[in-house]
Parts: structure tokens; sequence; C-alpha cells
């Protein structure tokens, strides 16, 4: 849960970082103005339901959220900052410099959410919302300017992206007309239980139309050798934290992908989060499984 709270309704806006040039700072500003703008203005609207307005007179719930980042400090930093993460972000001198410079850009984007929201507010006597940002999932909305999802490093600089329809779905049809590729969905098996491979058997009822994806630097010289999939879970831990610290006043969406022999290191991490009162409120976990055929089909293949 990102906005925790209950009987309430909260204003959501994103900025896409990948279509913005990290060294146009004007920009950036433009951009975080636009978004604090759009969810201060909804604080003008009046609910019917009385627990919910009786919630927004005691505390105007708003969140400007971000995806992207990644892509984002990867035209900023270039490829070093890339293999600094395949070391698993280590606090060295190098580690420490780009840390820096990430918590820069975080507290920089935060200033100016708050700073536009509560201008906002003043100016035409609304309560002040107490915090303003956020990062909420954006797995999906990410798929329309091809950023990485929230704060997450994608899954590999090109993969397939898979996409359900129903069987015969117009646009599905059409995918086929220009030459992308269409499976049976998961879910289609023949009697033995094994997947269809046919989309035109009789038997299935939904397809999936694999699309090529390649994020915004993957021709930068050197991204491709890097190995996304092994950034541990530490590495994403503490990229999370990062954002959590110094971007966010809400809570983040964070999913950390972690193998077997991680758990305990990460366990630990966590714990000790908690136990400093660094910021951490929660992440959920998923398990990375390197036979990609213990799960076929999946939305998103190497």
């Amino acid at each position: 849960m990102e906005i925790i709270g209950s009987n309430f309704h909260c204003n959501l806006s994103e900025i896409h970082l990948n279509q913005i040039d990290p060294n146009n700072y004007k920009e950036q500003e433009e951009a975080f103005t636009a978004g604090a703008l759009s969810v201060a203005a909804l604080l003008h609207h009046k609910f019917i339901e009385h627990r919910y307005q009786y919630s927004r007179e005691l505390d105007p719930i708003v969140g400007v959220s971000f995806t992207g980042l990644f892509d984002f400090f990867v035209k900023a930093f270039g490829v070093d900052w890339l293999r600094w993460w395949e070391k698993g972000r280590p606090a060295n001198a190098e580690g420490l410099a780009f840390k820096r410079q990430e918590q820069e850009y975080l507290s920089y984007w935060k200033d100016i959410v708050h700073r536009v929201v509560w201008d906002y507010c003043d100016r035409h006597g609304i309560k002040r919302p107490n915090r303003c940002t956020t990062v909420q999932p954006s797995g999906t909305k990410s798929l329309l300017t091809g950023a990485s999802p929230g704060w997450h490093p994608p899954k590999a600089q090109r993969f397939l992206r898979r996409i359900t329809f129903r069987k015969n779905d117009p646009v599905a049809l059409a995918c086929i007309d220009y030459g992308y590729n269409v499976i049976p969905s998961q879910s289609d098996k023949d009697e033995q239980g094994n997947l269809l491979n046919d989309p035109f058997d009789v038997r299935v009822s939904e397809w999936l139309v694999e699309i090529p994806v390649a994020v915004p630097w993957a021709d930068l010289p050197g991204a491709d050798e890097i190995e996304i999939s092994q950034f541990s879970a530490i590495a994403q831990m503490d990229f999370y934290m990062q954002v959590q610290k110094f971007y966010v006043t809400h809570n983040t969406s964070a999913t950390i992908e972690l193998r077997e022999h991680e758990v305990e290191a990460l366990g630990t991490r966590i714990y000790e989060t908690i136990r400093d009162d660094e910021g951490y409120i929660s992440a959920a976990l998923l398990a990375r499984f390197d036979d990609l055929q213990t799960f076929p089909r999946l939305p998103l293949s190497q």
C-alpha cells in the first residue's frame, strides 16, 4: 500500500523521467510543477459521501509519483553507474559519489513538489497536505513511454513483453498483420495439461501477443555487457531506500527480486532499516527463477 489510510481518496500524478533530460533542470522543474498542480487542483473537489469529505478536511492526501527513474540515471551517469550496480552498489568512493548525485536529484524533485502544492493551497485557502510524494505501482502506464517501472531496474536491455487478448481480438489480429508473434495463453492446455502451441486451435480462448521491447539506453556502448537480471537483492534494497529517504513522504511501491541464497542477507538488511528507523515501510519480495520454464509464457521474457 503506497498511501496509508482509510476512508479517503488520493490524488495521483506521475512523471515519466525517461522522457526528461538529466541536464535540463528547467524541464525537470516544469514536469514536477505540472504534476504537483494537477494533484493540488483536485483538492477543490467536494465529495457527496460524508466520510470521504470529512477525511479530506482532516487530511488532504496527494501523491506525485514518477516512473523511469532507472532510465533517467543511466542517462545521467552512464555505463559506470550500471557497472557499480553490477558490483552490488558498494559504498566505496565512486559509490558514495553516485549516491550523493542520486540524492540531489531526488531531493530537488521532492522540494519542487512540496513547494508548488503548498503554495497552491495557500493561495486558494485549502488545507495543506502534510506529505505529497510517493512512487505508485506503474507497470502498465510505464509501457506507454517505454519506461522502466517506478524506480525498478528493467528485466533486461531487450525483452519480450507478452500482452493478453481474447482470441481473435481485432487489436491482436492487427498485431498479426504487422508481423508480431501470437501464441496461446498460459491457461490454454490440452487434455493432458500441456500448453497449446497453435493460436488458432479451437481449444484456445486467449492469445498472448509478443512485443519486442528495448530500453531507451539499450544501444549505449557497454550497456549490453551488464547482466541486469543478476543485480543483487541488496543492491535493489539500497536503491529503493534512496528513493524512500530522499523523495518519498508516503510509501514507495517496491518489489525486490531475490534468489534463495540472498534471503538471509536481505532479511538482515530489512531488520536493520527498521531497527535504525531509516524510513522503511514495506516492500514485496519476489523469488527469481533462473529456469524460466518453471513458469512458461510469463508477461516478460528475455
